[in-house]
């Protein structure tokens, strides 16, 4: 009896130390775990190159997740954030171990300047783009004769002027198709005919496109201009093409 009991007192002692055991094991392993997620924890936000903006103001409207587990975070949720931001286009957030977010960024790119007050920059599509102290940044043809209602603008959206939609859509299109123009073009507008003048960089030289037909007068002006030789569209006050198949010129006056 007494080598029975003597037994039953080690088994006692056994499942006291593994009970011990454990405990100092599971605090042991929470200590860890807490070390472990601290290392996880984001330490640097990193954004690809950008041309347009610093990628500080990008930066900026992220907010501070600098100490954040990354658990904690919806990568959906910052890509949404930083798309919400009107120079950006889209946007691609990942996790990098351990504790890095990479950030990159399609830039919406300024197509032209609208003369409102305040003045802001459009892109390809329409979307209007703030003024942020870099108007000075873009040599960027100017859209005016326009409704200047702030309303039909709003910022980070797509501007609510079919007029100056329609204007967009021949800029981009003259940018793809006929850069050297586009980069020529200091004004754009519409008569209160409903009729489209460019004024060039050069001289000035006035183009009239009238309202209909555009990109056929826009070709035949391509075509005209490359069959100049020695001359160039500058040496002319004006270029009227709003007539079939035919182009007025008028010459300066020396």
């Amino acid at each position: 009896m007494k080598h029975k009991k003597k037994q039953i007192n080690w088994i006692k002692l056994i499942i006291s130390i593994l009970s011990f055991s454990a405990v100092i094991g599971f605090i042991l392993i929470a200590f860890w775990w807490s070390d472990h997620q601290k290392s996880l924890a984001i330490t640097h936000v990193r954004f690809g190159e950008t041309n347009i903006l610093n990628n500080h103001i990008y930066k900026a409207t992220l907010g501070e997740i600098i100490g954040n587990n990354p658990n904690d975070i919806s990568l959906n949720d910052v890509s949404d954030l930083m798309e919400s931001h009107p120079y950006v286009n889209a946007a691609r957030v990942s996790h990098q171990y351990p504790g890095i977010i990479q950030i990159e960024i399609i830039e919406r790119v300024p197509i032209a300047l609208l003369n409102t007050d305040p003045m802001v920059m459009l892109d390809a599509e329409g979307i209007i783009l703030p003024s942020i102290d870099n108007l000075g940044d873009f040599n960027l043809p100017v859209l005016t004769n326009f409704n200047p209602e702030p309303e039909l603008y709003p910022t980070g959206k797509k501007a609510l002027s079919i007029k100056v939609i329609d204007c967009i859509n021949w800029l981009s299109k003259i940018q793809n198709e006929y850069e050297s123009l586009y980069n020529n073009i200091s004004e754009m507008k519409m008569t209160s005919n409903n009729e489209m003048e460019l004024i060039l960089s050069d001289q000035p030289t006035h183009i009239y496109l009238g309202e209909s037909d555009v990109w056929s007068r826009i070709k035949i002006l391509k075509q005209f201009e490359n069959e100049l030789g020695n001359k160039k569209m500058s040496d002319f006050a004006y270029l009227d093409m709003r007539y079939d198949n035919q182009i007025i010129a008028k010459g300066r006056r020396l």
